[in-house]
């Protein structure tokens, strides 16, 4: 077998695990342990030849390690190719480089592909050429708009390739590796399949388990710092606020500026909120600027938006008030580490926010990058209940009971649960995708 990386022939794959990402994964689970606990699910990338896959999602969410990974699992492949494309100036080089390379059945990795401009023409060419017809290949990157735009023009892709959300690890995924026992009686339980009796029937108490998620998140990094040392490292929570505010540097926005914005997104977390409420208390006198900042933060996937379903007029209304989220528990602690400005001991000054709502939004991503969540709104009645997805409300209630026009807006759905604190683990456990 032929393995190439980065240009360069190898006779073994010790030089995919060298990859410092991989080598720290590799510490915290031991190589036997990594099949199961790599970042992404390994069996997802076993597609057949002939087609041209993406891999999206998250900076440091574990996508270039999990692949390299992968590549050291391939077998029955003349050779595998492993490509940094942010060497790449322009797509010929890239062109030129895959054309000399492939030879035989190949596997074919091509990391942060998006910093090649027009990359998607090189496999085109390469594809109309006949090239890649023996190959599967691998694109992976970490702004969505531009890969997935220029994802949809490549041939071959739909259908026998994929497109995969490297998305954070979902409390399900949490506690079927560290709490197996805890949650044998639910690991076969669809939340569509059951009701509101039932949950109110269970008695498993997993509140210690949805506090420590709050805490880690669904970061690979975050999960395995704590469990191997019982601490979050200061330099994770570094990594993650550089990759936040380093976002924002394509805007000519100062940092106090940006700081402030971070603020007022934590201080409307779980309230519906418009693009000139976020630029309130800010020195960002437009609010399309706040859309714009906001914009490229969900394009890099540390903020997703939840939209409003008004169920009477049967609309989804992306434009108007929204919700706005961290993508995961963990990085909404970021969010209030950069509004605090806080620089140092990092975990001893986390900021004080109710997570509950962020964590079961992240309950509700796919692979599949389907994001048919929403909250729902009655313009009858002005009721809100907090999430709507797969035709379920979901009223998620610390204390007290929904409102009459709450319960009628719930008995619209499908199917409907007012979640009480005890039991939200329980559906945010049955909620997430493994």
């Amino acid at each position: 077998m032929r393995i190439i990386i980065n240009d360069i022939k190898h006779s073994e794959f010790s030089e995919l695990i060298k990859d410092p990402s991989l080598q720290q994964a590799i510490k915290f689970w031991g190589k036997d342990a990594y099949n199961e606990k790599s970042a992404i699910d390994l069996r997802l990338f076993d597609t057949p030849n002939g087609s041209i896959s993406i891999l999206y999602g998250p900076r440091q969410i574990g996508k270039t390690s999990s692949l390299k990974w992968f590549l050291t699992t391939v077998k029955d492949y003349d050779t595998l190719i492993y490509l940094d494309c942010s060497t790449y100036l322009e797509k010929q080089d890239l062109y030129n480089s895959l054309r000399e390379q492939i030879s035989g059945a190949s596997t074919i990795v091509l990391d942060e592909v998006q910093s090649v401009p027009e990359w998607h023409l090189a496999l085109r060419k390469l594809y109309s050429e006949g090239m890649l017809e023996k190959c599967r290949v691998w694109c992976t990157g970490s702004e969505a708009r531009y890969l997935l735009e220029s994802g949809e023009r490549l041939p071959g892709r739909k259908g026998e390739g994929k497109v995969v959300f490297a998305k954070p690890w979902s409390f399900k995924r949490f506690l079927n590796l560290f709490y197996p026992k805890d949650v044998q009686q639910l690991q076969d339980i669809n939340f569509l399949h059951i009701n509101q009796k039932w949950l109110n029937d269970q008695n498993l108490d997993l509140s210690k388990q949805w506090q420590e998620y709050k805490l880690v998140g669904g970061i690979p990094q975050s999960i395995g710092e704590h469990f191997t040392t019982d601490a979050i490292s200061d330099l994770t929570f570094t990594v993650y606020i550089d990759w936040i505010l380093g976002t924002w540097s394509k805007l000519r926005t100062s940092e106090r500026s940006l700081r402030k914005l971070a603020s007022r997104i934590c201080e409307t977390l779980n309230s519906r909120v418009s693009y000139e409420a976020l630029s309130k208390g800010t020195d960002i006198a437009s609010p399309n600027t706040v859309k714009s900042l906001i914009e490229i933060q969900e394009d890099s996937f540390s903020l997703r938006i939840c939209p409003k379903l008004d169920l009477h007029d049967k609309l989804s209304a992306p434009a108007k008030l929204k919700k706005v989220y961290p993508i995961d528990p963990f990085i909404a602690l970021v969010w209030g580490l950069i509004s605090d400005k806080i620089l140092r001991n990092h975990q001893k000054n986390l900021p004080d926010l109710k997570l509950d709502e962020a964590a079961f939004f992240t309950q509700t991503y796919r692979y599949e990058n389907q994001l048919d969540v929403s909250y729902l709104y009655s313009s009858k009645t002005k009721a809100e209940v907090d999430f709507y997805f797969k035709g379920c409300g979901f009223e998620l209630k610390s204390k007290g009971k929904p409102t009459a026009a709450q319960n009628k807006l719930l008995a619209e759905c499908n199917q409907q649960f007012v979640v009480k604190q005890e039991k939200l683990p329980i559906v945010a456990y049955l909620v997430g995708e493994e």
